[in-house]
């Protein structure tokens, strides 16, 4: 007998992962601390070295090595004239830096792991003048010391450097004016005025061209100033400024390119991921799911953090606090590294690590209010409503009973206006919701050893009652770093619930009639809010009766991710890496509707009155694990020669298996257990799937640049995938670009007002497999319906395509930056063309074939455009503090369907000549695949109130045909861009946002479902009740109030769209270096911020906005305390 397999839940999976960790960490820490034991000071340690006609750069280089410590000097201080020959063995670091640098008029300190050389004064007269002795300290904007930062005398070689605490004490020569200079890598140099100070405090800012100075890519980190990639980054002071709803939409209002797609049906609800695209779709659909406007994941770009992929879900439910800065990858020389992932883009996040130092505690928090935006909706009040159904003659009828019975309604319901009912349903199911975020985080060490430890908290409270989403996170992060090792591990815990409102769908209130009352005269809900012959089928029900059951809608998931990374540099040249991470993910969904529904209002039969409550539960989890191996070396030959050379191997697996099934029949609401349930529902069983898929990846980066003014760039990756068949399982991507900096050649030092010019240019090629693990190839089914004793058939299920091909996506882009006027404007520009090649889609196959769709290479897409940005620092004013910014940036994207396959151009030939309300989807050749297709209408008929359209022969008529179908317009815009400006003053700072989009076309569902289609027998929008047409001669934009032909997909409805949004408003006031605070509180920084997001909207197009879950706009205060 065999035994039976043992259930794996997720508490068993939950505890044999925290074993694994457990000796992972146990592990990690043995052999850090094994390492510790042996490694001794870096100034106790004997060298042995010898040196042959060397320069003292090249000697300094190696004992930078062979110390771990940093030399810092003035660029032209060191002779590359001096040449040392010289043989060390088991010297001290003093003995070896006397012979290479005293005894050649060099003086050096060493200020903690900082050694500060200069030259010796040769002058005799800076000794016989009176010397005074300048002490204080220098940190950064947060208030944290700098250690390491270089202070001279301005115009001398003069000076010191500050300690590891960030002080300094320097002698200088007396003089009547002192001019200090202040300089550190990656921050503003700053001069100062000495004025005779007992201690000098310096704040220095951080210079953003600096920090640019490496472009962070996922895999190799390269030179910003030879690098030919089209990049975009975001910084964590730009996080904070321009949002606080969740890191996608603060990455929209920063950069456009980063383009959300409005959802017009979720609105704001928390719980629906957005579409996003980076210069336009590269994908399409299946033909079934062509219609369907929940794609999101189809565009979607490749996200990396910290080197691994992660979700868009996860993405929208990271903390911006744990965020250090964000890439947009563009073009193909960014993303032809990641070959078949990279033609939607890639965003590439780089978190937080420990900083060193005392124990440091931050706690950062903010209250956020969410206010429902109805600013879009007008629909009638109860009068208006009663009179409008009188002039549509609803209360007229041939029958005299009848005709009484609807007058006794009509008198009815002008009883109830008169006593005051005159409900506003809109408002029922909405709140002000009430959120809060909360991060909680330590963080210390060495130089050696470094740790944070965090939690974070954060509660969206939707505009729909009882809608959240709640998501908590805990993260561990460790780093030791040797003399040439350095060791990383990061351990995230997450837990996410997230609940939809049982209030039901706004679409339901905004259609009850105002002359509704929701209770009864005992101020108990109803169930039905009219019972009456007038309704032909089933009466109105009430949703906030449904509101009240004891009903489930929601959902939740946890994962557990670790990642290692362990990283050897040998030399200063080069360096290897190794790392592997792994996601482990539960999750599960619930969603119960009492027996007491009013949907189950109708089950009245014997074959029904058991059917009343239903329950579907699903379940599943996931397996995600990535190993990757990277080796980079970098030399600069002759100060002038800069070569850089990568390769990059990584293996990832993904496992996946999900679980549903649907059970009704509950006697009583209370009574939710799943077992309560009688049967599952009719015709159901249970379903699931499993899938498994593995890829491999194998990239070459090589780079060249000359004195840092020409530069080329050059990939090949090839990818392997498990998605496709034995004979097309490995691809080949690759990139290529040059570059040139202007501002480095000769003949441009007189050009004194550009400061900086770089011309760039790529081309490449990379790829998409967004699809299901088997959909490519032939699967097969069990039959579970028959069995024969306990032997179950298999069937074929999918159709195999041997000839499937790889999608790629040639992209080609050039671009050029610009910093003018002192580095007061900054401008920046692209241009690029993208030409996907063998697009994939599932295709329909005829019913003879006995499949539904087969998956094949259907056509070719382009997108082409450029974007623009420019900075214009209108105030720049460092003595005074004083700083105002404004950046107006401009995206342009036009697409065109190139090539469609003939069983392609057949099915979309068959959407268009169906009819319908709204505008089907549909793709035809030398179009955009955001083509809106129909009947070209003249408009309203004056004298009948009917609609007049043209057919495509030129002949007028009144009667609409889905044959004369045209072409209408673009469902999205022709330019989209930003408008922002920051201004700041000492620790003040203000930064507004304004998005602005127009030259697109909008079908405009409102008109047509809720002005000309409208139910009249419910609320309708007021256009109904003031702009149809009533009588012969009215030039009125709809048709009469009496026409109850259906409008079908017309070109009156398509309407030209411009928008302008203030996105972002954000104010924020900084505590630094408060003396009072430190004193009596221990706050060492302390920051207040006040957030508004989706201030105001002005739109060209008026229509209902958020269907089924209304837009909001939010206002949020934050605090921000450092101990």
């Amino acid at each position: 007998m065999k035994k039976k397999p043992k259930r794996t839940t997720f508490r068993t999976e939950f505890r044999r992962w925290s074993k694994i960790l457990f000796v992972n960490f146990v592990l990690i820490a043995l052999f850090c601390a094994s390492v510790l034991a042996q490694e001794n000071s870096s100034q106790e340690k004997k060298i042995t070295a010898k040196y042959s006609d060397k320069t003292i750069l090249e000697v300094l280089e190696d004992l930078k090595v062979k110390t771990g410590y940093t030399f810092v000097h003035k660029q032209n201080d060191i002779s590359n004239d001096v040449k040392i020959t010289e043989t060390f063995r088991n010297a001290t670091l003093d003995e070896v830096l006397k012979k290479v640098l005293t005894v050649h008029g060099y003086d050096y300190s060493i200020e903690g792991k900082v050694i500060v050389i200069k030259k010796k004064e040769r002058s005799q007269q800076s000794l016989t003048q009176e010397m005074i002795m300048i002490r204080g300290s220098v940190v950064d904007e947060k208030g944290k010391s700098i250690p390491g930062v270089t202070i001279l005398l301005k115009g001398t070689s003069l000076g010191g450097a500050t300690d590891a605490d960030g002080n300094f004490k320097i002698d200088i020569p007396k003089s009547q004016h002192t001019v200090l200079l202040f300089s550190f890598i990656g921050m503003k140099s700053q001069e100062v005025v000495y004025k005779g100070e007992s201690f000098l405090k310096i704040v220095l800012e951080e210079d953003v061209a600096e920090i640019d100075e490496v472009v962070v890519t996922g895999i190799f980190s390269k030179s910003a100033e030879s690098y030919t990639g089209a990049v975009s980054v975001v910084t964590e002071k730009e996080l904070k400024s321009f949002g606080n709803r969740n890191i996608l939409t603060t990455l929209r209002n920063i950069d456009p390119a980063f383009n959300i797609l409005e959802n017009n049906t979720y609105g704001s609800n928390p719980n629906k991921l957005p579409e996003i695209q980076i210069r336009g779709a590269a994908n399409m659909p299946d033909i079934d799911q062509l219609q369907s406007s929940t794609n999101a994941e189809l565009n979607t770009p490749l996200i990396i953090m910290d080197g691994f992929e992660i979700s868009l879900q996860r993405m929208m439910d990271l903390d911006d606090n744990e965020v250090k800065s964000i890439t947009l990858l563009k073009d193909a020389s960014a993303t032809a590294i990641y070959g078949s992932r990279g033609a939607n883009g890639v965003v590439v996040i780089e978190t937080k690590e420990p900083e060193a130092g005392r124990l440091k505690f931050t706690y950062t928090g903010s209250l956020n209010i969410e206010i429902p935006d109805l600013s879009d909706y007008d629909v009638l009040n109860a009068r208006e409503k009663l009179d409008l159904e009188l002039e549509s003659g609803y209360y007229e009828d041939s029958h005299l009973e009848t005709k009484l019975n609807l007058l006794e309604r009509y008198s009815k319901i002008l009883q109830e206006i008169e006593r005051g009912v005159d409900t506003y349903w809109l408002s029922k199911p909405l709140r002000t919701g009430v959120g809060h975020r909360h991060n909680v985080k330590i963080e210390g060490g060495d130089k050696s050893f470094r740790y944070s430890a965090s939690l974070q908290f954060n509660h969206v409270a939707g505009v729909m009652k009882e809608s959240f989403r709640d998501n908590f996170n805990g993260g561990i992060n460790l780093s030791y770093k040797t003399s040439n090792l350095l060791f990383r591990n990061s351990l995230t815990i997450g837990y996410n619930k997230s609940q939809e409102s049982p209030y039901g769908s706004f679409s339901q209130y905004v259609g009850l009639n105002p002359y509704w009352t929701p209770t009864d005269e005992n101020g108990n809900q109803k169930k039905f809010l009219e019972e009456s012959p007038h309704w032909s089928s089933t009466n109105p029900a009430n949703p906030l009766y449904n509101a009240t059951l004891n009903s489930k809608n929601n959902s939740n998931y946890t994962d557990i991710t670790n990642n290692f990374s362990i990283e050897w540099k040998p030399v200063q040249e080069f360096t290897l890496r190794g790392t592997f991470g792994f996601t482990s993910q539960s999750k599960s969904s619930d969603n119960y509707t009492p027996p007491e529904h009013t949907k189950f209002a109708a089950y009245t039969s014997e074959e029904t009155a058991f059917r009343k409550g239903s329950y579907a539960y699903g379940t599943g989890k996931s397996l995600r694990y990535n190993f990757s191996l990277t080796a980079n070396y970098s030399k600069v030959f002759a100060g002038k020669h800069m070569i850089f050379m990568g390769l990059n191997m990584d293996l990832d697996n993904n496992e996946q298996s999900n679980y549903n099934f649907s059970v009704e029949g509950f006697p009583s609401g209370s009574l939710d257990f799943l077992s309560i349930a009688m049967q599952y529902v009719k015709d159901g069983k249970p379903g699931g799937s499993e899938s498994q898929s593995r890829r491999v990846g194998f990239v070459g980066n090589a780079s060249y640049s000359y004195a840092d003014r020409y530069f080329v760039d050059a990939s090949f990756r090839s990818d392997g995938s498990s998605l496709y068949g034995a004979d097309s399982r490995f691809a080949p991507f690759w990139s290529a670009g040059i570059g040139w900096n202007l501002h480095h050649e000769n003949f441009m030092e007189d050009v004194a007002w550009i400061d900086r010019m770089k011309i760039r240019a790529s081309v490449g090629q990379t790829g998409s497999n967004n699809f299901s693990a088997y959909e490519a190839m032939a699967t097969y089914g069990y039959s579970l319906n028959d069995r024969y004793y306990q032997w179950m058939g298999a069937s074929l299920k999918a159709l195999a395509n041997p000839n499937l091909q790889w999608q790629k996506t040639m992209k080609y882009d050039m671009g050029v930056e610009l910093d003018l006027f002192n580095n007061r404007v900054r401008l920046i520009g692209d241009i690029y063309l993208e030409r996907t090649n063998s697009l994939m889609s599932s295709l329909e196959l005829p019913l003879s074939n006995g499949f539904t769709s087969y998956k094949a290479n259907i056509g070719e897409l382009e997108n082409k455009g450029f974007e623009l940005k420019a900075t214009i620092f209108v105030l720049r004013d460092t003595e005074r503090q004083l700083i105002w910014s404004v950046t107006g940036s401009l995206v342009h994207n036009k697409d065109k369907i190139l090539k469609l396959s003939e069983t392609m151009k057949a099915s979309n030939e068959r959407l268009l000549a169906t009819g319908g309300t709204i505008p089907n989807r549909v793709w035809k050749e030398g179009e955009s695949q955001n083509a809106i297709y129909v009947v070209q209408s003249l408009g309203i008929d004056p004298s009948t109130g009917k609609e007049l359209f043209r057919k495509k022969n030129g002949e007028v008529t009144y009667t609409w045909s889905a044959n004369d179908r045209v072409y209408a317009g673009l469902r999205l815009p022709k330019y989209r861009g930003n408008l922002n400006t920051t201004f700041r003053w000492r620790d003040l700072s203000v930064n507004l946002s304004f998005g602005y989009e127009w030259g697109g076309q909008e079908y405009n569902e409102t008109l047509v479902n809720r002005v000309e289609n409208a139910d009249k027998k419910f609320n309708v929008d007021r256009r109904v009740y003031e702009e149809r047409w009533m009588h012969a001669g009215d030039k009125t934009f709809f048709k009469g109030i009496k026409e109850t032909t259906t409008t079908q997909a017309t070109s009156r409805f398509v309407q030209d769209k411009t928008i302008f949004t203030c996105q972002n408003a954000n104010i924020a006031y900084e505590f630094r270096d408060n003396k009072w605070l430190k004193r009596y509180v221990g706050l060492q920084n302390l920051t207040i911020r006040g957030n508004i997001s989706d201030l105001f909207r002005i739109s060209t197009i008026k229509q209902e906005r958020g269907t089924a879950y209304p837009f909001s706009r939010q206002f949020s205060c934050s605090l921000s305390a450092t101990f």
